[in-house]
């Protein structure tokens, strides 16, 4: 794992009281290990819900084509580089295409997004979901990259065949696969491949969608009672120490802070810890992915 620590920065450039990590991507960006995304964040909610992660010291911002919200994203990172003084080039935005038919649809739809975000070149982009024409969609994204719309793209939802079709007949290693990852489902067998060709594992919901009463999980509240920490703040704080980028969601500001403060000198899982969340790894997806 290949992991660096930096001082985000805050309003006016000041230092934030939040440290933060990154990782490199092969395409030699460098990305927080931990971000925020907006899916399920209705439009008119969305500006304002962007603005306050980022005071709280959030630089990666996950949105979607599909989460109707690309167009308020991009209004809340140009607005932040106008009153919060955080320039665009601090601000790491992944955006999502649906699975198209043609490389020309695929073509259409990135410069629809491109537009939609209007905040310059797209930091990531990446395939939704698979498709049945994943190698021309890929193609299109490989296309976007060469001529500056985006800078990095990837995967989301990819495993097996369809993961190793792109690696077969594509020439860009995907910088990235999102995928359901929680301590339900914890990709130990899967994250190893990706690695192996370069690929950083990044989790979508991976708070399980508070399913199976995560929260008050008995292990997980244990071990955050020990650290002082909390359940939610143990769940990231796994993934993360495993080299894995998270999106979590909320609009509410206490938990924005709560869940990028992970990286306190004193919070650090131990052996112990580490045993027990795995233990409680289902191998299977939650929603049949």
């Amino acid at each position: 794992m290949s992991n660096s620590v930096d001082n985000t920065t805050g309003l006016a450039g000041e230092p934030s009281p939040v440290p933060m990590q990154y990782t490199t991507l092969n395409s030699g960006a460098k990305i927080p290990m931990v971000g925020f995304g907006v899916y399920q964040i209705p439009p008119a909610q969305t500006k304002q819900a962007v603005l306050e992660a980022l005071k709280v010291g959030y630089r990666l911002i996950d949105t979607a084509e599909y989460y109707r919200n690309e167009r308020e994203v991009g209004q809340a990172v140009r607005e932040a580089g106008q009153s919060l003084g955080i320039p665009r080039d601090q601000i790491f935005v992944t955006t999502k295409l649906p699975p198209q038919s043609s490389y020309q649809s695929a073509a259409q739809r990135i410069q629809e997004s491109y537009e939609a975000l209007n905040c310059g070149p797209i930091d990531l982009m990446i395939i939704h979901w698979p498709g049945g024409a994943n190698v021309e969609t890929y193609r299109a994204l490989e296309n976007a990259r060469k001529n500056g719309t985006v800078k990095a793209i990837g995967l989301s939802s990819f495993y097996g065949s369809d993961y190793q079709e792109i690696l077969d007949k594509c020439s860009v290693v995907p910088a990235l696969d999102q995928n359901e990852t929680h301590v339900f489902r914890q990709q130990r067998d899967f994250q190893p491949v990706l690695e192996k060709h370069g690929t950083k594992l990044e989790a979508w919901s991976p708070f399980a969608e508070g399913e199976h009463d995560v929260f008050n999980n008995p292990t997980l509240k244990k071990i955050g009672q020990k650290h002082g920490m909390t359940t939610a703040q143990v769940m990231l704080r796994y993934l993360v120490d495993r080299g894995i980028i998270v999106i979590p969601k909320t609009v509410h500001v206490d938990r924005m802070r709560e869940n990028i403060d992970l990286f306190r000198p004193e919070f650090e899982l131990d052996d112990e810890d580490r045993k027990a969340i795995v233990a409680l790894d289902r191998r299977r997806s939650l929603w049949n992915w």
